[in-house]
């Protein structure tokens, strides 16, 4: 035991009298050097062994089936649901059409003077009494509000065609 406490102790006594080792200004600079030397040697060799391994190796050619059979694995792409709309481009025309039939009624037809309500608003609420959708104030609406009412609807379903056929020319 007391030899080996003298031995450290005389181990302690040697390192704090030994000095450390100062590197050379350019240790880190000839390190790196090395390094890149080596790195540049070893990916020599690596292309090398790529060019002979290539030279040496044909490349396999695929039977003359390869592409059919390939082809015949390949299952069709699904087939694409056509977009139908609810209401067709016909029955668009004929509601248009019937608009603007109205419109031109209410235009060449003369309005009554009295103060009774406008025929549209009294067949409307003719319909609608029932079902109690139209309150009895309707009937004393102006016919220029029924007329505006049809104008702007009228107007919609022109911009609406406007609209789609200006889909279908930036898609052409």
């Amino acid at each position: 035991m007391e030899k080996e406490n003298n031995n450290e102790e005389a181990f302690r006594k040697l390192l704090k009298t030994v000095t450390p080792e100062i590197p050379e200004a350019d240790f880190t600079q000839r390190v790196v050097n090395n390094v890149a030397i080596e790195m540049q040697h070893a990916a020599a060799i690596e292309e090398l062994a790529l060019k002979t391994l290539l030279k040496k190796m044909q490349p396999e050619q695929p039977s003359a089936a390869f592409t059919n059979n390939l082809l015949l694995k390949l299952q069709p792409a699904p087939k694409v649901i056509a977009y139908k709309p609810v209401i067709s481009r016909k029955t668009w025309l004929w509601i248009a059409a019937c608009i603007t039939l109205a419109l031109l009624a209410c235009l060449f037809i003369p309005g009554s003077q009295s103060d009774q309500p406008s025929q549209i608003i009294s067949a409307i609420d003719s319909v609608a009494r029932p079902a109690y959708l139209i309150s009895d104030k309707m009937n004393k609406l102006p016919e220029l509000y029924s007329f505006a009412i049809i104008g702007l609807a009228s107007l919609m379903l022109f911009d609406y065609f406007i609209r789609l056929k200006t889909k279908r020319l930036a898609k052409i």
